[in-house]
């Protein structure tokens, strides 16, 4: 019998697969298929990154205006899932509705290739995210506006009203920065699924299910309401020594690769404070997280995490709180197809073991002797 390893708790330093797909490193650094996310987050379209972790490279201009018509042909949701979305209790978790509804989308879409499910679960997902919460309150669903870019129509389906190109850009930077990143909680719940051969639609709902958690994609839901709570800048400090005295997380903070800033973190704590001088709304609101940011940082040695300066960008933007998460998943779903495909081009069924430390030899008791 083949001697078995005992890996640590949360696989720390256990290297699973080999990908070529993205990389973040304990540096502070983070690239996708090769290019640092700082190029990304300044020069490229949620499309063309989009693209880029796809298919490995970043696309010609036809290739990439190729791409985006087919990105706006699938974004139509089929009637069917609206149904089955009504019949969700309004008071449900947004994540909850999601879920349901790609896994409804699946059985929706059994009859078009690979690809196509591929392509039409991405373009899908804004208008999914927009309407799994219009129609949870009342709402008539929104129909996608072809005539705007994906993160324009997205941010339009959201709020109900069309963004400036600012707004629209600044939404797309979010974007991009939630595409990816590598062997994540969720990706690699995808990449199991995936290694049982089961389709895009199953993986993307598990996917889905991981990164529901707090201590994964829900953690911007909690910063904006920690943040909330907290109120001003001069009240962060007090906040933050009494949450550690009694334990508590601080919502945003903390990351299992980086130890002392997030790339991501950064690149959003600029734009945050550009979006906020253009639409002339004080800086309170970057203060606070600034206060936030240093009293944590100088308590704990914690970094600040995408989710804590995501949150008052989404805020900001007018977007309701509940659609934090399933913004996220939204983008990263681009990421878990990647891993899907990569899974499948060498593929073993993931089986780890278990150390059992349970009872043995034990003597079983008929029901009426017990």
């Amino acid at each position: 019998m083949a001697e078995i390893l005992r890996a640590p708790k949360g696989l720390d330093g256990v290297a699973v697969a080999d990908t070529t797909i993205a990389k973040s490193d304990a540096d502070g650094t983070l690239t996708y298929r090769g290019y640092a996310i700082k190029d990304l987050f300044e020069s490229s379209t949620f499309e063309e990154s989009t693209y880029l972790i796809l298919y490995g490279r970043l696309p010609t201009k036809g290739e990439l205006e190729e791409f985006e018509a087919k990105l706006k042909r699938y974004s139509m949701v089929p009637h069917n899932v609206y149904e089955l979305v009504k019949a969700i209790p309004n008071e449900a978790h947004q994540m909850d509705v999601l879920r349901t509804a790609v896994s409804g989308l699946g059985a929706t879409e059994g009859g078009i290739s690979s690809e196509e499910q591929e392509l039409s679960i991405i373009a899908q997902m804004p208008t999914l995210v927009a309407n799994c919460y219009r129609l949870n309150r009342g709402m008539e669903p929104a129909e996608p506006d072809p005539s705007l870019s994906l993160s324009a129509n997205y941010l339009h389906m959201l709020t109900g009203k069309k963004p400036s190109d600012f707004e629209a850009w600044s939404f797309e930077r979010m974007l991009i920065l939630y595409l990816e990143h590598d062997l994540n909680a969720s990706a690699f719940t995808v990449r199991v699924v995936a290694s049982t051969l089961a389709d895009i639609y199953s993986a993307c709902t598990a996917g889905l299910a991981a990164l529901k958690g707090p201590l994964h994609g829900g953690a911007n839901e909690a910063a904006m309401q920690m943040l909330l709570k907290i109120g001003t800048a001069a009240n962060a400090r007090p906040y933050v020594q009494e949450a550690l005295a009694k334990r508590e997380k601080i919502m945003g903070f903390g990351h299992r690769v980086y130890k002392t800033v997030d790339p991501r973190s950064q690149l959003a704590k600029k734009l945050l404070r550009e979006l906020l001088e253009k639409q002339g709304k004080g800086l309170e609101t970057y203060k606070l997280c600034e206060a936030v940011e240093s009293a944590v940082w100088e308590s704990k040695r914690l970094p600040s995490n995408v989710d804590f300066y995501a949150a008052p960008i989404f805020m900001t933007l007018g977007i309701p709180i509940e659609t934090f998460t399933p913004i996220f998943a939204s983008s990263r779903i681009v990421g878990w197809v990647a891993h899907y495909n990569e899974q499948l081009m060498d593929n073993r069924i993931y089986r780890p073991d278990a150390t059992y430390i349970g009872n043995k030899g034990l003597n079983y008791v008929p029901l009426d002797a017990r």
